[in-house]
């Protein structure tokens, strides 16, 4: 066994897609040609293997030529999104990369030397994983500029959520799976017919008992195949328009018809049925303060001896407004006298707020650092207050953004994918 994993956080698209170092038996061959790059057997076969030792914990598994085609196809559609992110100009230089590669270390509670030598314990090329995520990175910053960029919410938008939210009686959240069996715009009743058979079969099986995360790994076109179709936890709000009215009827467990779409046949599994939280009382505070930064002729230590200087005074009875006014340096608040009006605990820098949650209204801070600088707060009162509606509309507003960007997003990809030139080959006898 060995020692060491990505862990989940990696994300599963870094684990498809990862190239690892472990020699192969027979000569490399080209399986795919996506425009004018191609994909290699020896990437698909070691993206496979990385995949399988993923899903080890799972039981059965697919078969290797099921998980071959399924990878294979991720492969091509990422390849597509990354070039057609560097055409666009798009790039994702050393100085963000090294910063996402620190992130993902850290995650797995390592530095980078230390993540280093423990993908190279599992046979994994860091250098090639660097790349990987340099190109994940690329297709999220495509994916912003061609979709996310595109998609509006308008308050007409939010306030019909509401009204609708508000005639429901409960008020819930979905744990849901998903299979696609794909079907192109210009399909013909023969085609339609074998989708519609094999749509068929897979809600069969999967009301029979056959694992529903298998059947997607095996039969689904959607982009979460690989993930066993899992859609994760979704508000009534965030489900696919397609999945709005038949999902709120089902029962956990429950596995719907196919459920027809100009993308093809959609099948979608209940995994679980949640309450979810209906009010949000918030402890809100209203403070002061006043921030000096070092600077070219103030260092830290000296910058620091002239704030603990205007504590004193205001210790002794300075006016801390008048003090804010002529000396801080937070350009959003000196001209109010510090005053940084009423904030709930999700507004400022953690180091501030652990500093204003020790204060009892009234009482003036030591002085204490935070990455802008050194500062001086007070607390001037604090209240607890009920922002559930607030919340429910930024939540509405999320909701439909990313219910809308989810169904842009897979139209999008398809349509990538039906554009570019793909060429299968043939794969040679490995005798």
């Amino acid at each position: 066994m060995p020692m060491f994993r990505l862990r989940p956080i990696l994300f599963c698209l870094y684990l498809v897609s990862l190239p690892a170092t472990a020699s192969l038996k027979v000569v490399d061959y080209i399986v795919a040609v996506v425009n004018e790059d191609v994909i290699m057997s020896s990437e698909l076969s070691q993206t496979v293997d990385q995949l399988r030792q993923q899903l080890s914990d799972r039981g059965s598994l697919p078969s290797n030529d099921v998980l071959r085609r399924q990878v294979l196809e991720r492969l091509i559609v990422t390849r597509i999104q990354v070039q057609r992110a560097r055409q666009g100009g798009l790039a994702i230089d050393d100085a963000r990369l090294n910063a996402a590669m620190a992130e993902i270390a850290a995650r797995n509670g390592m530095n980078l030397n230390q993540f280093a030598q423990a993908l190279r314990r599992e046979g994994i090329d860091y250098l090639q994983l660097r790349e990987q995520v340099r190109d994940d990175m690329l297709v999220e910053q495509l994916r912003q500029r061609e979709v996310n960029s595109r998609i509006a919410v308008s308050d007409e938008d939010v306030a019909l959520l509401l009204e609708k939210q508000a005639g429901d009686q409960d008020d819930l959240e979905y744990r849901l799976s998903h299979i696609l069996i794909a079907l192109s715009a210009d399909a013909d009743a023969e085609d339609r017919a074998a989708a519609q058979a094999e749509a068929a079969e897979v809600v069969e099986k999967a009301r029979a008992g056959a694992n529903f995360a298998d059947l997607a790994i095996t039969h689904s076109d959607s982009p979460r195949a690989l993930e066993g179709g899992d859609l994760g936890w979704r508000r009534g709000s965030e489900l696919p328009t397609l999945f709005a009215d038949p999902v709120p009827r089902m029962s956990p467990g429950e596995v719907s018809d196919p459920i027809p779409a100009s993308g093809g046949l959609h099948i979608v599994k209940l995994d679980n049925l949640r309450g979810a939280e209906r009010s949000a009382m918030v402890r809100e505070t209203h403070a002061r303060h006043i921030l000096l930064k070092p600077n070219v002729l103030r260092n830290p230590q000296e910058t620091r001896e002239e704030a603990e200087a205007l504590r004193d005074e205001i210790s002794a009875g300075g006016d801390f407004a008048k003090l804010a006014r002529e000396h801080s340096e937070d350009p959003g608040s000196a001209n109010q006298g510090g005053d940084l009006g009423w904030q709930g605990p999700e507004v400022f820098q953690p180091e501030f707020q652990q500093a204003l949650d020790v204060l009892e209204p009234g009482e003036i801070s030591p002085v204490f650092q935070t990455p802008f600088g050194w500062h001086i707060a007070q607390v001037i009162e604090r209240r607890e207050r009920d922002r559930t509606e607030e919340i429910k509309r930024a939540q509405a507003r999320s909701a439909i953004f990313r219910r809308k960007a989810s169904e842009e997003y897979e139209s999008w990809v398809r349509q990538l994918r039906d554009e570019a030139y793909v060429e299968y080959r043939e794969a040679p006898d490995a005798g």
